[in-house]
């Protein structure tokens, strides 16, 4: 399988993309640092046009892994604007730390994409969420940031379905409190440090109200037909252009778009239907989804995780890309379906 992950480390059962170094026990800060290969430091570097010494680019500058000798492969991480501020492994991780790990083992992974260009850390919660119908989710804190300016400093609550892996993040529901923790790199180290205390605290407090409201998932009906007017919502048949009828090219590509995007409600509706295998080690079998808008979240959910045809890295997808754009916003509509139901 291809994949982005340049090193990383898991605690439990073998993920289901079947990669990184396995752990006998949760890890403690510092050896998840050690374990996920973070323990470097990036630096800023001018740039200069390859042979043209003599000239300068000016408004960026190269964001280096100080551990990777100057000429090597995967020094260069990427190029930020001029105010871009670094936030250093282990200053992010001693952010993260400072939560609620305070030194204990609660990483369960770790690690960093391709070359390190984003890292990230994902540490246990103690409390579980147990819903009606005995489904059992596991609370993860899960901590991200990129040297390549590619994503922001990010701190969101994420569940994992035990019985089959699937991943959720979970944004807050107050309206006195953002809804994600996600920041620019303004290097205002303190200021992070205090905001990402408020914002955990606010996770916390939130733990009964998110179960509540996905027990209210777990008891609202959703019909074949209903998930099916819902899948036609969440990926909608984009217009076709102006220019499609004189355009041969146009027209193909947006014919192209429009079978995928029905390849991927069949795909989906039939996960719904009748469960799927995921080849991996060991397999992971997913059920029929029950008739109900819980059913209908999970089926979307272990689509995108297990089963969808992406290109680059699955992990990376369904947790920091595209794929867990989907998940969010299939959850939020589905708050509002099963309300109205």
């Amino acid at each position: 399988m291809a994949h982005n992950i340049g090193q990383m480390f898991y605690f439990g059962e073998i993920p289901w993309h079947e990669l990184g170094t396995e752990l006998k026990q949760p890890a403690t800060m510092e050896e998840a640092l050690a374990a996920g290969g973070l323990d470097w430091t990036v630096s800023m570097k001018p740039l200069t046009l390859a042979d043209e010494h003599e000239s300068d680019v000016h408004q960026r500058v190269g964001v280096v892994r100080d551990d990777v000798a100057p000429g090597h492969d995967g020094r260069v991480l990427g190029v930020v604007h001029l105010n871009f501020k670094l936030l250093q492994n282990r200053e992010g991780a001693q952010l993260f730390d400072s939560l609620f790990g305070k030194g204990k083992r609660v990483y369960h992974t770790g690690g960093y994409l391709k070359k390190g260009e984003v890292v990230w850390l994902m540490a246990k919660l103690p409390n579980s969420i147990l819903l009606s119908d005995n489904d059992t989710l596991d609370t993860y804190l899960l901590f991200s940031n990129s040297h390549d300016g590619s994503l922001p400093i990010d701190i969101r609550l994420t569940t994992v379905r035990v019985v089959c892996n699937n991943t959720l993040s979970i944004a807050l529901q107050k309206k006195d409190h953002a809804h994600v923790f996600r920041r620019g790199h303004s290097g205002n180290f303190e200021v992070l440090k205090a905001e990402a205390e408020a914002f955990f605290q606010a996770v916390l407090l939130q733990h009964g109200e998110t179960t509540d409201s996905m027990n209210k998932l777990v008891a609202a009906q959703c019909s074949d037909d209903a998930f099916a007017a819902f899948l036609e919502k969440l990926l909608p048949i984009p217009a076709r252009p102006v220019t499609a009828g004189a355009n041969p090219t146009v027209a193909k590509a947006h014919d192209t778009r429009i079978a995928n995007i029905q390849i991927k409600r069949d795909q989906i509706m039939n996960v719904h239907k009748n469960g799927h295998t995921v080849a991996c080690v060991p397999a992971l079998k997913i059920a029929p989804a029950d008739k109900t808008w819980w059913g209908a979240l999970n089926s979307i959910t272990a689509w995108v995780d297990h089963i969808s045809d992406i290109d680059g890295d699955r992990f990376a997808n369904a947790m920091f890309g595209a794929g867990d754009q989907l998940k969010t916003t299939a959850y939020q509509r589905i708050l509002i379906e099963a309300a109205k139901a």
